[in-house]
């Protein structure tokens, strides 16, 4: 969710690694071009939400976020791991969890160190917290867009 400079990078990343990428941004060039680099193109979130296990967010506001948790949400099924990288305040992403856990699913307070750069190069660190299972379970996802990923403990760990 979210194919801009950063996004897109992840996504590249996760492509170049052969996972499967379902992608939507409110840009259509950007979902486009993700299609051109061999991703699906989704039309909305919650067709995001019923194609995939792990979701990654990089969104622009906290708007953004609580727009795309609340999409999420409404079709999320409880195998469903968001992983949360925008860098947000933490009251948004309380209420993104929340309106998750709500609907079964978890979300992850995942921010990455490093600038859309370093993400074209693979050299950002994941720093994550929340569930460790759900952690555990979405760890390749997140070993495959960067050059380190640190489990820091409960929610909120990962930005604070």
């Amino acid at each position: 969710m979210g194919l801009g400079i950063m996004g897109s990078a992840l996504s590249g990343h996760l492509l170049a690694r052969g996972f499967p990428v379902v992608g939507y941004d409110l840009s259509a060039q950007r979902v486009q071009e993700l299609a051109a680099a061999g991703g699906t193109a989704a039309r909305s979130v919650e067709e995001v939400a019923t194609s995939a296990d792990v979701v990654i967010t990089s969104l622009p506001s906290a708007d953004a976020a609580v727009d795309v948790c609340t999409a999420l949400a409404a079709q999320a099924a409880a195998r469903l791991v968001v992983v949360e990288t925008s860098t947000l305040p933490h009251s948004t992403k309380d209420r993104c969890r929340q309106l998750l856990a709500e609907a079964g699913a978890e979300l992850l307070d995942c921010p990455l160190s490093g600038t859309g750069a370093q993400a074209l190069e693979r050299d950002v660190v994941v720093y994550g917290s929340g569930d460790e299972t759900a952690f555990e379970s979405a760890r390749p996802v997140m070993e495959a867009f960067s050059r380190s990923v640190r489990y820091l403990g409960t929610f909120g760990r990962g930005r604070r």
